[in-house]
Order: structure tokens, then C-alpha cells, then sequence
């Protein structure tokens, strides 16, 4: 008995074949017939995907509106972005020989009072209106003057609450990244870590040429090793400014540690962080800035900032 290839093969050499006119028509008629079933089944599967995604997205929506399924998708969001890396600061695992100065800003959401609604003094943080603008408004200025700079913008507070630390850690956070910029960056001259004050604008504002500018204010660690150098640079610093725009520096303020000893005078003012070093134990040439304060506006700090990017000028020509 001849299988299926054999049969196949001889009808390939065989004579041509004329089947029968009533043949040929019943065989287009099942043909067309299984044609239409198969079209009829696609549209219907088609239809039937095209409902689903239409239901699913109104039951999302209504999800949304009406059963809080917003802030579910607003919580997996940060879940989500909250592990990818943390640091938010241009070139930080380049290397950059030329770098000369490194700007942060260890309490990224300090903001200012003028800038924001229905804020008092000690709610005047913000994660888009802050110290950030003044840091970057410096980096803009100093770059004018051909300074290489590195600006991080990193929200080291979001860090410290998405690792579930104390606030006291904020300074051992950002000493993270200070670390990792220095290790890519062998030729930094100057690290600075901006800040707002919080004193009033009473006593963060001085007069320049007919316009309010804010002042500004050195921090310096007495617990740092490098408290000799990091003191130095923030006189040096000071004494370039009060030479320049007399009274625009309050001048360089010493803090400590709390302590036990009942010898230590009252008048030291204590430390409430862990880390005692402001980072300034990370590099001999670093500055804790203080420019202006809760009550000054972004124009008022950027004023200042001006004259403080001529004096950085000044001064990383000595630290040659």
C-alpha cells in the first residue's frame, strides 16, 4: 500500500488532470466558506482585545478617583526611583583633573520664606525652591570666569529617610558622596557645603551699592582633624571678603561637640550631630557657607553670590 509521499509524488508526475466544472465549484464554495469563518474569528478576537483594554483602563481610572489607588501608584513610584543611585551630581564618577571647586549642600531643602506660600520661618523648606538655586547661580557665576566646578543637587534628606536613619546622619551621608568626588577628582582646590542661616533678615542683610545683599557666615568644626587648615582657609576667605565688601562676611564661627565636661564654657555653642565634622575632616581646603538667611529672597542671595564667586577667584590663585 502506497503511504501519503508516494501518493503525493505520483500526482506530481502525473498528466495534468481536468477535474470536473461541479468540482471546482464546490471546492472555491468550502474554500470561500472556511475563508469567512476564519476572518469572522480574527475580527471577533480583534473586538474582544479592544474591550478588555478599554474595561481595564476604566476600572483603572475609577480605581484612581475613587478607591485612594492614586497614592498606591504614587508610593510604588518613589519605591521604584528610590533604587536607582542616589547621587545627583554632574561627572561624580568621572574623572575631571581640572576640577578646581566642588559645591553641595548637605540640607538640600533649606528654603526661604519670601520664596514660598503660607510658609513660616520653621517650615520654610521645599524640594524645588532651595539652597540649591543659590548653589547653582554660584557654579554659573564661577564658571564665567573659567573656574571648573562640580554642582550636586543630591537630596540628601530624602536619602536619609529612605534609609530609615536618624537626622544626625545627615552629615555621614553627604560626606558619601564629598568622598566619592574626591576620589575621581585629584586636583580639587576648594570643597564648599552651602547653606542658609536661620537667623532674620535683620541680621543676614547688609546694604552694597543701594540693594539689599545677603550676608554671609563661615562654620568651622573644632572637632576636625584638619581644624587648623579648615579654619585657615575660612579666615583667609573672610578676610578677602571684608576687604573687598566690608560687612558682607559675619566672619568665621567655631562649634564643638557636646560634651560631659563641666568645665566647658557656656558660651561654646554645642553640636546636636553625631558626626562632629561638618566633612571638614575629609579635605584641609573645606568651607561650611552660610549665605543669608530664612527671611532673604533669591535675588538677595544671588547678589551675594556674585561678589563671593570674585573672591573664589582671588583666592584659588593662592591655594595654587
Amino acid at each position: 500500500m502506497q503511504n501519503d509521499n508516494e501518493l503525493f509524488e505520483g500526482i506530481k508526475h502525473s498528466p495534468d488532470l481536468n477535474p470536473r466544472s461541479e468540482f471546482v465549484d464546490d471546492t472555491r464554495q468550502l474554500l470561500i466558506k472556511k475563508a469567512n469563518r476564519i476572518s469572522k474569528v480574527s475580527k471577533i478576537k480583534k473586538l474582544s482585545y479592544y474591550w478588555s483594554v478599554a474595561i481595564a483602563t476604566v476600572a483603572m481610572i475609577a480605581w484612581t478617583s475613587l478607591f485612594g489607588g492614586n497614592q498606591y501608584i504614587v508610593k510604588s513610584y518613589h519605591n521604584v526611583m528610590s533604587a536607582f543611585p542616589e547621587n545627583n551630581v554632574e561627572s561624580i564618577t568621572a574623572s575631571n583633573k581640572n576640577t578646581s571647586v566642588f559645591i553641595y549642600h548637605t540640607h538640600t531643602t533649606e528654603s526661604f520664606k519670601p520664596e514660598l506660600e503660607n510658609k513660616n520661618i520653621d517650615e520654610a523648606y521645599d524640594e524645588n525652591k532651595n539652597i540649591t538655586l543659590v548653589g547653582a547661580e554660584l557654579t554659573s557665576e564661577l564658571k564665567k570666569k573659567n573656574i571648573n566646578v562640580l554642582h550636586s543637587t543630591t537630596d540628601f534628606d530624602k536619602i536619609v529617610r529612605n534609609r530609615d536613619l536618624d537626622y544626625s546622619n545627615i552629615y555621614d551621608v553627604s560626606g558619601e558622596e564629598v568622598q566619592t568626588v574626591l576620589d575621581k577628582n585629584k586636583n580639587l582646590k576648594l570643597i564648599i557645603d552651602i547653606h542658609r542661616d536661620t537667623q532674620l533678615k535683620k541680621a543676614t542683610t547688609i546694604r552694597i551699592d543701594g540693594k539689599d545683599v545677603a550676608s554671609v557666615s563661615f562654620v568651622v568644626s573644632e572637632n576636625s582633624p584638619n581644624f587648623k587648615e579648615n579654619r585657615k582657609i575660612a579666615n583667609l576667605f573672610h578676610q578677602k571678603l571684608e576687604k573687598k565688601y566690608p560687612g558682607l562676611s559675619r566672619g568665621v564661627l567655631l562649634k564643638t561637640s557636646q560634651t560631659r565636661n563641666p568645665l566647658l564654657k557656656t558660651s561654646q555653642t554645642r553640636n546636636p550631630y553625631k558626626q562632629q565634622f561638618y566633612n571638614q575632616d575629609l579635605f584641609a581646603n573645606s568651607l561650611l557657607l552660610q549665605i543669608g538667611g530664612v527671611e532673604n529672597t533669591i535675588e538677595e542671595e544671588n547678589r551675594s553670590v556674585e561678589l563671593i564667586a570674585e573672591v573664589i577667584d582671588e583666592l584659588l590663585v593662592e591655594l595654587d
